[in-house]
């Protein structure tokens, strides 16, 4: 818990104010974790989202929150969810009371998104570069239906991956749950896009402790995995096995050789999903680097979310000399280059600064940042020390600051890539791309190795 000191009256308050919340339906409590959606007229700006969208929607490390492009001049600032609004009304010092809670109450709004943003330019500068440099282009796929999926890869032409997010560890038994949209794997196929699946642990250390705990379990899982690839026509599986214990380190390296030794017998892919370390050469949490990258095919490095929602202090995502030592941090701690996977995010963190001394954020999509900055008659200049533009502007209460991508911020990570020989990109994600952005982004990606 990153607050401490409440006094009794504030407990209370808490309390009565989940105790109402789940009244209401603002609430769900799970086995491990408490999820949370909104519904409500007050509200309806936002598109409430299921319960499957609130876990899928994080497998990736955050949450997917866009604001509108027509933002109002006269607001305050991001609109928040209903729990945010009523620590805000409170003044209590704290936006998420837990940190699960950061993970377990995104909403998404604006889902589609202008065509002639910063983004377009970004992503599309991607697709420039992969034809030439024969590297992963790779484009996360949050849940969407099939004609949704199927558009996303028209919008997107030079992406040669995609990750739809269809599978998850169902039971400490090693059951999966999900669907596989076999004509999505088709329309990929057609379009020569590769699919690798993600199956995520819904972010739940509970259940893969047990999980992991028994080699049955595992075997179970596989098998399953292994019958899904091959009548499905997967071409690989992407494990995003996230907030798990650090005691299930051993474990987990093991279970992924497993995995991985199974998938290759019929020419599949395990690509695994991995956060920075904390401290620099010290592999945290239950990802030692070295190993998992021995035991599989590709190593992604979910560079982002450097200062997260529920952090105390406000931030950048990831600023450019923080992915270096995060890239670096892997290479030297026995990571090969050509496993490494940078992943690039595509959105942002508006933080409100509140004159009672505590912060807000929101994650937004990076084409809708400069419609909120017009809105706000703000400018943003370019911070070198970070590589990122910034900018800060009043609002009603207090003021809001917002540090975020460029083109040269962009340009200056896949020249990394190149530089360093790592095996390509991975972007969060392909809901808050524009249509043709993934081709502006190769072209700047070809012409970043000329």
């Amino acid at each position: 818990m990153r607050h401490t000191g409440w006094n009794g009256l504030k407990k209370k308050i808490v309390l009565w104010t989940f105790c109402l919340a789940s009244f209401v339906g603002l609430t769900r409590l799970g086995m491990d974790l408490v999820f949370g959606q909104s519904d409500s007229a007050a509200w309806s700006g936002w598109k409430s989202t299921s319960l499957s969208d609130i876990e899928l929607n994080e497998l990736a490390g955050v949450s997917q929150i866009a604001l509108s492009a027509t933002t109002d001049p006269g607001s305050t600032g991001p609109r928040h969810s209903p729990l945010q609004w009523v620590a805000e009304t409170l003044h209590l010092p704290f936006i998420h009371p837990w940190r699960l809670l950061e993970y377990q109450l995104p909403s998404v709004n604006a889902r589609r998104l202008p065509q002639d943003g910063s983004q377009s330019s970004l992503l599309s500068s991607i697709f420039q570069w992969q034809p030439s440099s024969h590297k992963i282009a790779l484009g996360w796929m949050p849940q969407e239906s099939a004609a949704e999926s199927d558009q996303l890869i028209l919008d997107n032409p030079g992406m040669n991956v995609v990750s739809p997010t269809w599978l998850e560890l169902g039971s400490s038994r090693g059951d999966i749950t999900g669907r596989i949209q076999n004509s999505v794997v088709r329309f990929a196929h057609q379009h020569h896009v590769q699919v690798w699946v993600l199956i995520t642990n819904q972010f739940r250390s509970n259940l893969t402790s047990r999980f992991l705990s028994s080699s049955n379990a595992e075997n179970h899982f596989i098998k399953q995995l292994k019958t899904l690839v091959v009548e499905d026509r997967l071409n690989g599986i992407n494990l995003d096995f996230e907030n798990m214990d650090s005691a299930d380190q051993a474990a987990y390296t093991s279970f992924v050789g497993k995995l991985d030794r199974t998938l290759t017998s019929i020419h599949a892919d395990l690509s695994v999903d991995v956060t920075p370390d904390i401290v620099p050469l010290v592999d945290n949490s239950a990802y030692f680097h070295a190993g998992l990258a021995a035991n599989c095919h590709q190593l992604i490095l979910m560079a982002y979310d450097e200062h997260w929602g529920g952090d105390s202090v406000a931030g950048p995502v990831a600023s450019l000399p923080w992915v270096r030592q995060s890239v670096q941090d892997l290479l030297d701690t026995g990571v090969p280059a050509d496993k490494l996977v940078l992943g690039v995010p595509f959105y942002t963190r508006f933080w409100h600064m509140h004159p009672q001394g505590y912060i807000t954020s929101e994650a937004v999509a990076l084409d809708m940042v400069p419609n909120i900055l017009t809105a706000h008659h703000a400018k943003a200049s370019y911070d070198s020390s970070l590589g990122l533009m910034y900018a800060r502007y009043p609002v009603a209460s207090g003021y809001e600051q917002v540090w975020f991508a460029s083109k040269k911020t962009l340009q200056t990570k896949l020249q990394m890539v190149n530089n360093d020989g790592l095996a390509g990109v991975a972007v969060w994600s392909l809901p808050l791309s524009a249509p043709s952005t993934w081709k502006t982004l190769v072209d700047q990606l070809r012409q970043s190795i000329a």
